[in-house]
């Protein structure tokens, strides 16, 4: 918990640093079923490839434990990135009001790449993966 506590601490400084060192820093906004009952270790971003023209995996994001303080429950999660040092921040949760199993989380995204690209989503626990998101996102 002391951890957690210190990443919402230092997450508004590194968000004011990073443009600094050439970081472009993004939300992303996830429905994730399954996350309330622990069926979700994670998820993968991947990185669309002009060259081979597939999804390619770029950025694996590691959920943690929960924990809660005055402005409600959030999981601390690792961003473990191609090329780049692992982040360590936080995400709120917010369950569907018809199924508590199923939360959007708004997760910052952070790369040090200087082009945009095409992005989609992958969830991942010890059994297995899922398919890749119907939809993309650019950034």
């Amino acid at each position: 918990m002391r951890r957690s506590r210190r990443a919402l601490v230092f997450l508004p400084i590194l968000l004011l640093l990073a443009p600094l060192g050439g970081c472009k820093v993004s939300q992303v906004s996830m429905e994730i079923p399954s996350f309330g009952d622990g069926g979700v270790a994670g998820i993968w971003l991947w990185r669309y490839d002009n060259a081979t023209g597939q999804y390619e995996r770029d950025c694996r994001v590691t959920f943690g434990s929960t924990d809660a303080n005055s402005k409600g429950e959030y999981v601390g999660y690792t961003q473990q990135c191609t090329n780049q040092p692992d982040i360590n921040l936080n995400a709120y949760i917010h369950p569907e009001p018809t199924d508590p199993n199923t939360v959007t989380l708004t997760l910052w995204y952070t790369r040090f790449q200087g082009t945009p690209g095409s992005y989609k989503a992958s969830a991942y626990n010890a059994v297995g993966e899922s398919a890749l998101s119907s939809t993309s996102l650019t950034f």
